[in-house]
């Protein structure tokens, strides 16, 4: 009996974890919720007769990303990007290391017109030249010039725009307009099996696949949507719920606990 309650509080315990987890992010961008997956526990009984096994209670099996996409919220910033239906961003952390993967659009330039993430993670894609051909043998981390020469003159970067199939669109002084590159986007066969690594991005495992690369609106890709980022996929009012219910099993399992020590107090006494 001991072993029992104490694998259903053990279970329970990291169930809360998971729980309290998928509240704290909730306002998080592009945040996947998790949900706790338990299998029982069965003895090994020395009798041939089915009957005869009884249950060790259960334990956590494992804990599944729950990638369903969050609604998308508007802001004023066109670099604040998001995916409607399939497709992640792809990023560099830096040379030689393996890219990850992002539903968090929260782009911007920094000084030397790179676009980066918050974390500084360069976005990749394909570069356009100024011919307006694309090179789609590889991709490769995105970059704006700030200014350019035009008859002698220095036109500043005035304008961006990034259209629904991720094209970066750019203004220079009053009318000079020049296409910059084309944000390339991932998808796995197995998306679940993604690789957390923290600030909302994700690594390519055995179990996922290997990355398919590809264009927003091409190849059964989503449509990306600028001057919106994608919201956390937790549901509060879901999430509060099962926490009241994590909590009402985690009392009951350790009232058993407490009875099951008064009564071998009570027999050894």
């Amino acid at each position: 009996m001991f072993n029992i309650t104490r694998n259903g509080l053990d279970a329970i315990s990291k169930e809360l974890g998971v729980i309290s987890n998928n509240i704290a992010n909730a306002n998080t961008t592009a945040f996947k919720k998790s949900r706790t997956e338990f299998v029982d526990l069965y003895s090994k009984a020395l009798s041939s007769n089915p009957k005869a096994k009884t249950g060790l209670g259960t334990v956590l099996q494992g804990t599944q990303k729950i990638m369903k996409q969050g609604s998308p919220i508007l802001t004023d910033s066109a670099l604040d990007l998001s995916v409607s239906g399939k497709g992640f961003f792809i990023l560099s952390p830096k040379e030689g290391a393996d890219p990850r993967f992002t539903r968090d659009g929260s782009f911007s330039l920094n000084a030397q017109g790179n676009l980066i993430t918050t974390e500084g993670f360069n976005v990749a894609g394909y570069a356009i030249d100024e011919a307006g051909n694309r090179n789609f043998s590889a991709a490769v981390p995105l970059k704006v010039p700030l200014s350019i020469e035009s008859d002698g003159k220095v036109l500043l970067l005035s304008g961006l725009n990034v259209n629904n199939r991720g094209v970066i669109e750019t203004t220079y002084g009053l009318n000079t307009i020049i296409e910059r590159g084309q944000i390339a986007l991932a998808k796995f066969n197995n998306e679940i099996e993604l690789k957390s690594k923290g600030a909302n991005t994700y690594q390519a495992t055995q179990k996922s696949g290997e990355q398919i690369l590809g264009t927003a609106m091409s190849s059964n890709f989503g449509e990306i949507l600028s001057g919106a980022l994608e919201s956390s996929n937790t549901n509060i009012s879901g999430e509060m719920i099962n926490l009241i219910k994590t909590q009402q099993a985690f009392n009951g399992n350790a009232r058993i606990l407490q009875s099951n020590v008064e009564v071998t107090r009570r027999l050894m006494g």
